[in-house]
């Protein structure tokens, strides 16, 4: 099944994607392109170190860092919105979480200290997690190197955490142990994919450039097939006027459904409201398209607009619990028909079965894609 739009205009809203040089996006470590930076332990004289997050991303690594290799190693991830720290102890490893929400999409100031074996978090200047490490672990001082990998473990990491690592965030204002980061700077220079938004709303931004894809069964599996029914919902915010939405194939990578890419009853799906320069803003939750009861419902704040799809419900169920069915979000699979030209470029939210789909659980996922976060309406 592929619900594509299709309309002339080349803009449905205008995006602030601008980027500002201090502000580093740390997804980017699900790709490889982690940064790494290095101390020699003998030069440090502050075991300190702050930051300020964004993120409406809920669980993923912030920082890993370790000394002398994987046997004495520390970790701030996010878990259920809330900051988290790992660190080995004598049997396997410790694990504490506290403090405020943090994935609201706010910036959040975050320091961390390691004072006589004691850890020390602070979130805006209140203390939120507190606790002793193991000395031999905890000891800092020593003449070799202090690495420190922001957003993702070191390559061909070993250890095993059970937690998703990616985290949709941004950090700025930062500040490592006290010491100077160059390498750091470069690294943001080096690409554009390496910075952030300057403002972001909720939802899963797609580039244009790629999809997601994920196995039918691990999004909702069905036990039975009597009374068999599917609800899809997709909320959206597109910026350009064409796209692939979702597709569902079979293990031969046939399409169930697809709505031609010309269906002029979906051309509403990019109103342009045009003054002068400016675009009206559109919301995310303002337009929808329904998949439920054997009927395929676009809405608007303006409109409703009801086609019957009741043989290709019927094909739905038919595959969507075989080995083998895929589903993609956001364009159709490498190598498909005019793969290149089906990627829809824009905002979206989904949900399956009245559940979120979180795209961080995709089996593939283009790096083009941003689980959490979108660019804010230029304004």
């Amino acid at each position: 099944m592929a619900l594509t739009v299709y309309r002339a205009e080349d803009v449905c809203v205008a995006v602030n994607d601008s980027k500002p040089s201090g502000f580093l996006y740390i997804e980017n470590a699900s790709s490889g392109a982690i940064p790494v930076l290095q101390f020699k332990l003998s030069e440090i004289i502050s075991f300190e170190s702050q930051f300020e997050l964004r993120t409406l991303d809920s669980e993923g690594i912030l920082f890993f860092g370790d000394k002398e290799g994987e046997s004495n190693w520390f970790l701030l991830a996010l878990r259920k919105c809330y900051l988290e720290i790992q660190f080995p102890n004598d049997h396997s490893q410790t694990a504490i979480t506290g403090g405020p929400v943090i994935s609201d999409g706010g910036w959040k100031q975050i320091s961390i200290a390691n004072l006589n074996s004691t850890i020390i978090v602070t979130v805006i200047k209140e203390e939120v997690i507190k606790t002793h490490q193991p000395v031999e672990n905890g000891d800092v001082m020593g003449s070799g190197v202090l690495r420190i990998g922001i957003g993702g473990l070191f390559p061909n990491s070993s250890l095993k955490l059970t937690l998703n690592p990616p985290l949709d965030g941004c950090l700025r204002n930062w500040d490592w142990v006290r010491q100077d980061t160059p390498v750091l700077n470069r690294f943001i220079e080096s690409s554009e994919s390496q910075r952030c938004w300057k403002s972001v709303v909720p939802g899963s931004y797609f580039s244009g450039h790629g999809a997601a894809q994920f196995e039918s069964h691990c999004i909702c599996n069905y036990s039975e097939t009597e009374n068999w029914s599917l609800t899809m919902e997709l909320s959206l915010r597109p910026v350009a006027a064409n796209g692939v939405l979702l597709a569902v194939l079979d293990f031969r990578n046939n399409y169930t459904y697809r709505i031609p890419e010309q269906n002029d009853n979906f051309t509403y799906l990019c109103p342009v409201a045009k003054l002068t320069s400016w675009y009206f803003v559109i919301d995310l939750e303002a337009q929808q398209l329904i998949l439920a009861n054997k009927q395929l419902v676009f809405k608007s704040l303006d409109d409703e607009i009801i086609s019957n799809v009741a043989d290709d419900f019927e094909a739905l169920q038919a595959v969507w619990d075989q080995p083998g069915t895929t589903v993609y979000l956001g364009g159709l699979p490498d190598g498909g028909p005019a793969a290149g030209n089906s990627y829809y470029h824009g905002c979206m939210r989904v949900k399956i079965q009245g559940n979120h789909v979180d795209v961080d659980t995709a089996k593939n996922k283009h790096s083009g894609i941003q689980s959490h976060s979108c660019p804010a309406d230029l304004q």
